[in-house]
């Protein structure tokens, strides 16, 4: 089709090709104004105080990409789904379909949308999903080890108290130091016996015999329950350093959750909207060219089909010609 038959065919059908695209531009338009506006609320986790930190649980040359994949894993928990559903007021359908979980750049720092057709909602969610998934992932650490601590303490009660057990058992304060004194009193008394040999007083240096049997069954007794003392003290020590190591630990893990539970974690930006005076101006500028594109294929194939149409009548008539 040259120009010319263009134009003789885009002026007999002038009215599609205005009705079309004005018909179609009047449809965006009322759409876009009648439609819900939808607004997109943004939480971003600002992390530096959680990862890469010495006691912190994500730390090392991977901490970030760590915290990233743990953070989005949490958002998708379904314990925080159901969690934040509750207390948002929204639908867990809802969360898993509105929500998007993006890393900022290549730092820790992690960006959570939420879309909905109420403005405020849209905030709470946004606001609620984020700060319980940061709870959930630190609420586990935080409950292991508390139920460590407990475990080393309970583990510390039973080593003092079969120490004590023992102890009574004996009847001894403290075996080390008794023993020592029982070793002393026997060099004591066998010096004494060997001064009464020397000074001639055999009836006395014998009468002291008796004495240091007595001590040195005394020594012998002590040194007996010695090794059962010591394997008692030194369960003691290693129970006194686990639960300190496991309170130290507790500690740390409850200072990060702490940390992660902090106001200023959570940034939140203003809340965008896809209802605005430019939005329908490129909706609208969008819809009329793609429907003036449309009118003008159908502009075409309609006098493509008249075209053969009258082909088609012409040969029919020199058919009949005699």
């Amino acid at each position: 089709m040259e120009i010319a038959d263009f134009l003789a065919a885009a002026r007999r059908q002038r009215w599609l090709l205005i009705l079309v695209p004005v018909l179609s531009s009047i449809a965006a338009v009322a759409y876009s104004v009648l439609s819900p506006a939808t607004y997109t609320a943004q939480a971003t986790v600002i992390s530096p105080s959680l990862v890469g930190t010495p006691f912190s649980q994500f730390s090392g040359p991977q901490s970030i990409d760590q915290f990233v994949s743990t953070f989005y894993a949490s958002t998708a928990a379904p314990a925080v789904i159901d969690k934040t559903a509750r207390e948002a007021g929204v639908s867990a359908a809802s969360l898993t379909e509105n929500v998007a979980v993006t890393q900022v750049g290549a730092s820790s720092n992690v960006t959570l949308t939420y879309s909905d057709t109420d403005e405020a909602k849209a905030d709470l969610v946004a606001r609620t999903l984020a700060s319980n998934a940061l709870e959930n992932m630190y609420s586990a650490q935080v409950q292991v080890a508390d139920q460590q601590v407990a475990s080393a303490e309970d583990a510390l009660a039973t080593a003092n108290q079969d120490l004590q057990d023992y102890l009574d058992e004996i009847g001894v304060g403290d075996p080390s130091a008794a023993y020592q004194s029982a070793l002393n009193q026997v060099t004591v008394l066998q010096q004494t016996q060997a001064t009464f040999a020397a000074q001639g007083e055999t009836e006395s240096a014998t009468a002291m015999q008796s004495f240091i049997d007595v001590a040195q069954e005394r020594v012998s007794d002590l040194g007996a329950s010695l090794p059962e003392y010591h394997a008692l003290l030194s369960a003691r020590s290693m129970a006194t350093t686990s639960y300190e190591s496991e309170l130290t630990d507790r500690r740390s893990i409850h200072a990060q959750a702490t940390a992660a539970a902090a106001p200023g974690i959570i940034a939140t930006q203003d809340i965008a909207s896809d209802k605005s005076l430019m939005t329908t101006i490129k909706l609208t500028i969008t819809i009329f060219g793609a429907s003036l594109l449309i009118a003008i294929l159908l502009v075409a194939l309609i006098e493509f089909i008249a075209a053969l149409r009258r082909q088609s009548s012409r040969q029919t008539e020199t058919t009949a010609s005699p």
